[in-house]
């Protein structure tokens, strides 16, 4: 078989595995390394090889689960720790969380970056197999999210495993008893981590939330039409006031209105459409007094967000942290 068929099979075959190609002998490594310097192919890490338009393709996330399926193949005794644990578990969170890197767990030695990789020492690491890679458990991966990553990138982490691992809060609290570290990061997200956040993204918004200092809302409540039992609709966000005013806020996700499978295959304008009219039912029905809507945007600048719930007239309970 000549060269040039035999590394198209190499990166075929990885990229069906959702790996990385690994060379198999010197010529495969001198072909895929004039590939590199041509543009055609990408080298994510030493070892490593993908073609340039297929991991172009992907989004950061899963190029790091494809160099953690790659490595576990070379070095099988290795524990994946922290972001990367939380991407191979497939819990939700922001990309970024992949910008430093691979997380390694270590028994031996302490943590830190080496040999561009980033290890977080354990004295003992609970494991779990995921799909072909082993990695931390479940509530030693929150801890360690909760003790590298910001509030806010931590909590979508937190809401995704309670909702999709079924993971409790106490298991969470008895790692974090043997952890020689401060724990305070990881009990302020315990307090705040509920399962009823749909995605990432309303969970980062309910972190600018706690974060800016406003009342806590209610997730996912159901609105009923006092003459009609059988039609109702479920908000992402309730403030529920003294006064008796009733505040509504919904994340507009982009998938809302271009995801096929939340679309149902409808036009971006039906699907508008139809969030208008579930506005008019919403305010109609006597049951909410202001509704505001929040994009990710809003979400990333912050600043959208504090003025839309003050506007909105949402209470401030003090910065918690």
């Amino acid at each position: 078989m000549k060269a040039h068929h035999r590394i198209n099979r190499l990166l075929a075959d990885a990229h069906r595995d959702g790996r990385c190609a690994i060379p198999q002998n010197d010529a495969d490594l001198m072909a895929l390394s004039r590939r590199v310097r041509c543009g055609q192919v990408i080298r994510p890490r030493r070892g490593l090889y993908a073609d340039a338009t297929y991991w172009n393709g992907l989004n950061p996330a899963v190029q790091a689960v494809h160099m953690a399926r790659t490595l576990s193949l070379l070095h099988p005794g290795w524990v994946f720790a922290g972001p990367t644990a939380a991407a191979i578990h497939g819990f939700d969170h922001q990309w970024s969380i992949h910008h430093p890197g691979l997380y390694v767990a270590d028994s031996v030695r302490g943590s830190g970056p080496r040999c561009g990789l980033n290890y977080i020492s354990m004295s003992s690491i609970p494991s779990v197999v995921v799909g072909d890679v082993t990695v931390t458990s479940v509530p030693r991966t929150l801890v360690d999210c909760g003790l590298l990553l910001p509030f806010g990138q931590a909590l979508a982490i937190f809401d995704s495993a309670l909702l999709r691992a079924g993971v409790t809060k106490d298991e969470v609290r008895e790692i974090c008893n043997g952890v020689r570290r401060d724990c305070t990061p990881v009990g302020r997200l315990l307090d705040y981590a509920d399962p009823r956040s749909e995605n990432g993204g309303e969970s980062l918004l309910r972190a600018v939330i706690v974060e800016d200092g406003f009342m806590v809302p209610v997730l996912q409540h159901v609105f009923v039409n006092p003459n009609d039992p059988n039609e109702w609709y479920r908000v992402d966000f309730v403030w529920f006031l003294r006064d008796g005013r009733i505040i509504v806020a919904e994340y507009d996700g982009m998938a809302k209105y271009t995801d096929p499978a939340m679309t149902d295959r409808q036009s971006i304008r039906t699907v508008v459409n139809r969030q208008a009219r579930r506005e008019r039912a919403l305010l109609t029905w006597g049951k909410v007094d202001v509704i505001v809507r929040v994009d990710y945007d809003d979400v990333v600048r912050r600043t959208p967000v504090t003025m839309k719930l003050t506007e909105a007239g949402v209470p401030r309970a003090g910065r918690p942290f």
